[in-house]
This record gives C-alpha cells, structure tokens and sequence, in this order.
C-alpha cells in the first residue's frame, strides 16, 4: 500500500482573502533565467514569444534613439541604430530556434545561451573594434530577456485549471500583464500587506499570501497547492476535501463577480448618498466601470498604461488612451493622474529611477518637473481628451504650493501650444492634488487655494506618516492605517476641504476595506473611489449604516491611544464575516 501523501502548512502573511486551489507557477526564478523543458508542439508558441519581444525590443530602443538625438546629438544616439542591427540578425533568430527544435529547452534559456555564444564568438576576433561589439550583444541580448521575462509562465495551464502565482515579489509592471480567468492565488516572498500584490489581489478578489520565506525553493514548478488568503496560509499536498472546500469557494467568487450588482445607489440608511468612484489602471477596465454603476474614475493611473505596452506612449497615443476612458465613462468625470513614476514602479525604457535613502522623494511629480517635455505632452493629451466629456487633472505626491503653481503655469503652456496649433482642447480642466505626504495634509488651507479638489492617497500617507515602507514585511507592524496619527491627518484633510466648499475623496485601500467604512463616513468623507469590482459591496455596506452611528464611531476612535485600540473598536462595532474555512493546521 503506497503512503498517503501528508499535507503541509507554510505560514506568511494574509494579504487578501479566500481559499483557492492550483498548480505552482513561477513569475520569475530565484537562480536568475529559468530553465526548464518544453515540447515540440511548444516551439511554435515560443517562436511566437521570440517575434514579440523582438517587436518590442525594436520599438523601445527607436523611442531612446529618439529621445537621445534630441538631448544629445546623432552622435551619441548611433549607437541605438546598430543595437537595432542586432535584432534583425537572422544568424541570432536561426540560432535560438535551433535550440529550441534540438534542445527542447525554454526560450529565455535559449536566448541566453545564444547570447552568449555570440560573445565568445566577436572576442576570438582579431579586430579591437568588432571584439567591442561582445558588449553590444550583451546589450541587446538582456533587453530580449528583459522583455521574455515579463511574459514568463513556468509551468503548462492545463484545461480547467488556474494557476498559483509566486513570485520573489511582484513590482506594478508586472501586474499589468496578468490575467484574473487564469491566476487562482498570489504568492510572494517579500512584500506587505500593502505591497502592490496585495493591493491588487484584493481588487480581483483574488486570495493571496506574501512574506512567504524562501517560497521559490520550498514550491515546485507544477505542484498542487491550496492557498488561505484569510490565515496566510499555502498547503502542499492538500487532502481531497481541502480540495474540494478550495474549488467551492473559487467557484462562489467566481459567480459573485458574474452577477455585481449597480452600486449607484450608494445611500446611508439614513438617505445620505456617497460618490463611489473607480480606480483604474487599464483602459478596459473603464468598461467594467461603467458596467457596475462606477460615478465616474477617481483615480486613473497613467504610469500603468505605459507599462502594460512597455514603451513610451507619445501625445497622440495618450490623447487615444484617455478619451476612450472619457467617453465610455460619460457624463461622469474622468481624474486622470500624471505619471506617478518612482523606485517601485519603472517603465522598461529610458533612465532607470535611482535608488537608495540619498534620493528619498526622487519620484511621481517632482520627475515630472524635471521632464517638462514629457509632462507637456501628457498635460495637452488631456486637455485634448477633456472635450469629449468631463476630466480632471491630478497631480500625485504633492508637498508643497509651489509645485502646483509649476504645473498651473505648464498647463497655460499647453494651452497656448494647442491654441496656436489649432487644436481642440478644452479650457480650464478641473486641477487637484492628491495628498498622499504629511507635508501637504499639514497644510490643506493653503493646498485647497491652488486646486479645485482633494484626493488622499493613504496608502502612501499611511507609509511616510508612521515611517513604515508599504511593501517590507518587516514594517508591517508599523505600517497601520488605523494608527492615530494618520486619522487626526484625515479628519483635518475633511474639515478643511468641506470649509473650503470643495471636493475630497479617498483612493487608498482603506476605501474600499468595509472595516473603516464607518469611520470614513464620520469622519466626513463622502466620496470613495475604489476598483470596481469592490463597488457594489461597498454600496450595500455603505446601506447597512447611519451617519450618526458612523460620525459616534469616528469621535470614539479619535479618543483612542493605539492602533490596536481603534481596530479592535471597529471590529466590535462592524464585525466583518468568516470568509474562509481553516486549514487543516488550524481545524
């Protein structure tokens, strides 16, 4: 009689609930480019791969040719041209092929290995220059892989079955590619409850554990896993009922997502409406939107766009790109943010964000200042997009006035160009600040002057308020949204923007966490913008509530000394249901 395989329980962190069952896939590989067998029915996929990231590999280095010649000189951007060369050399193209036919391995291996076959082949030439031309192909050779990479599957979908994603961590590039009908669950070594991951997980109602220690050796390629997003649990081996529990609950969220509900209707029991708002990050999800009732986009992450084409889009492919949202969207306005660009999130083309504390701050708005080219064409893609419906333009990680009187007096320099191009645009698009520093929400009266509306972002302000990356597991305990800190900052953010009779919503997590619903209502905010899957049952919790029982809540935490004081009030007064049966390591 074989053994019975026994289940075993790897514990992280719970980032996003649910239970869910699937086969391992890796992201990407901890020994560096993966390796692994494929098919002979694969190669034709895989060639298939190959001419994409060639194509994109192109285009990458003719937008940095580009932008090179203007900064520098021909000269200088030459060398672009010949690593142009290189890509179409069809010894390169016939030779990963070869490997690929003969040696049945992947194509990131392939590549490699041809990469490097090459090199050694230009440094056994006699010639100084053509030796030189080794690290051209290098060159070229890591941004072929570069672009492989953020396709990479390690493992064969079979029909039927999601698959479980895990990765070291995931950055914002790389979610931008995924796929919600085939991912099942999340899985990162690193990263925090507020990582990007997480954040997206919880978006697509997808269950997810981080701070998973050395996940990427102790899963396999291929194994069947069940993950609890609830207890930040991952089960090898799962038993067949723990299985069976798995697929029940997949297949629950799974109808729930086919039959959302319109979250219009937004009210208090009381009769106060709320403004539910979406937050986007792809053109296509303005769709779902609109579908659920969404009253408009608060929040339109353009850095997302330019990362799911990886590579950089020119005015005319903006000005595209916005007005498809915009008037899929109408009436109800559009805020598009400026690229919010920094260490966490990079676009795959052009100079690398720096890294490391001496460039603390080096990012969102402030890179934009620098680029005012860059800026200019965003500025004049909206105003050009505003005329097919409403928009507003919002400016990320503001400190400070004078960087909205910068970005007042670009706005006018775009106007004026459009103007004289004779260009339709539309004058006096609605300007605001997302408050994301405790440099801006300490002083709201004098943001509120300059713009006509308020948008905090808090899963940054939470981070730069308590000292407390978002993303390190490390500072998960330091990193709380419900610290007091951070609420006597949201209640002076609400005060002074109802005294200034302008507009403020939220956009971080917690407007869409049912936990801190009744607080932010107490604390006066009534306008959440959250991604739209979340929309209506953010609607029918927002129905469940009072605004005299949500403004007592918020005077009763606004009393308390801790964190855990405030949340374990919240619980008391909205306890929220048990989404997720246990593990057998908990039963």
């Amino acid at each position: 009689m074989s053994d019975v395989p026994v289940p075993e329980s790897l514990s992280g962190l719970a980032a996003s609930p649910g239970l869910a069952v699937g086969r391992v896939c890796f992201w990407s590989d901890p020994e560096g480019i993966p390796r692994y067998a494929i098919t002979s029915g694969q190669v034709k996929e895989e060639l298939r791969r190959l001419d994409e990231a060639l194509g994109l590999s192109h285009r990458q280095l003719a937008d940095l040719r580009q932008r090179v010649a203007k900064e520098l000189g021909e000269e200088e951007a030459a060398i672009f041209s010949s690593h142009r060369l290189l890509l179409d050399d069809p010894a390169f193209y016939a030779r990963v092929e070869k490997r690929l036919i003969t040696e049945n391995i992947n194509l990131e291996a392939a590549v490699e290995d041809v990469v490097e076959e090459m090199m050694r082949l230009f440094k056994k030439i006699p010639d100084p220059y053509l030796r030189e031309r080794a690290d051209d192909y290098r060159d070229v050779g890591r941004r072929v892989l570069d672009n492989l990479l953020s396709y990479q599957r390690q493992c064969a979908l079979n029909e039927g079955e999601l698959i479980v994603l895990v990765a070291r961590e995931l950055m914002p590039s790389d979610t931008v590619h995924f796929q919600r009908e085939h991912i099942g669950a999340f899985i990162t070594e690193r990263g925090g409850v507020a990582s990007h991951a997480a954040i997206l997980a919880r978006s697509l109602r997808i269950p997810a554990v981080v701070s998973l220690s050395a996940a990427l050796q102790k899963l396999h390629s291929g194994d069947l896993v069940v993950v609890n997003g609830k207890e930040g649990q991952v089960v090898l081996r799962p038993d067949p009922e723990l299985i069976a529990r798995a697929r029940a609950d997949q297949a629950a969220r799974a109808r729930s997502l086919g039959t959302l509900s319109l979250a219009r209707a937004a009210t208090t029991r009381d009769g106060v409406q709320v403004q539910l708002s979406a937050n986007l990050t792809r053109e296509v999800e303005a769709e779902e939107a609109r579908q659920v009732g969404a009253l408009g986009v608060g929040l339109l992450r353009t850095e997302f766009l330019f990362m799911s084409r990886g590579e950089f889009l020119d005015e005319e492919a903006q000005y595209r790109a916005y007005r498809h949202v915009i008037e899929i969207m109408a009436p109800h306005p559009v805020t598009i943010r400026t690229l919010d660009l920094g260490e966490d999130k990079q676009l795959n083309f052009g100079a690398p964000v720096e890294s490391g504390t001496c460039v603390l701050g080096w990012r969102s708005l402030r890179l934009s200042l620098a680029d005012r080219d860059v800026f200019l064409a965003q500025v004049k893609a909206v105003l050009r997009a505003a005329v097919h419906g409403a928009a507003r333009i919002l400016i990320p990680m503001v400190s400070g006035v004078e960087e909205i009187r910068q970005v007042r007096e670009l706005i006018a320099e775009a106007e004026a160009v459009l103007s004289a191009q004779g260009i339709p645009f539309q004058m006096r698009v609605p300007l605001g600040a997302m408050i994301e520093t405790p440099a801006s929400a300490l002083i709201p009266e004098f943001i509120l002057k300059e713009v006509e509306f308020l948008s905090i972002g808090t899963n940054d302000l939470v981070q730069y308020t308590m000292v407390a990356d978002r993303v390190s597991e490390r500072m998960q305990p330091y990193y709380r949204s419900s610290a007091p800190p951070v609420l006597f900052l949201l209640q002076r953010l609400a005060a002074a923007a109802a005294a200034a009779g302008k507009d403020v919503s939220i956009c971080g997590e917690i407007a869409g966490d049912p936990l801190y619903l009744p607080l932010l209502l107490g604390l006066g905010y009534r306008n959440l913008s959250v991604a739209p899957v979340l929309l209506p049952d953010l609607a029918a919790a927002i129905g469940t509530i009072t605004v005299s029982q949500a403004e007592e809540v918020a005077r009763h935490c606004l009393r308390l000394a801790t964190a855990d004081e405030i949340e374990a009030y919240l619980r008391d007064q909205h306890p929220l249901p048990d989404e997720s049966p246990k593990t057998p390591s908990q039963a």
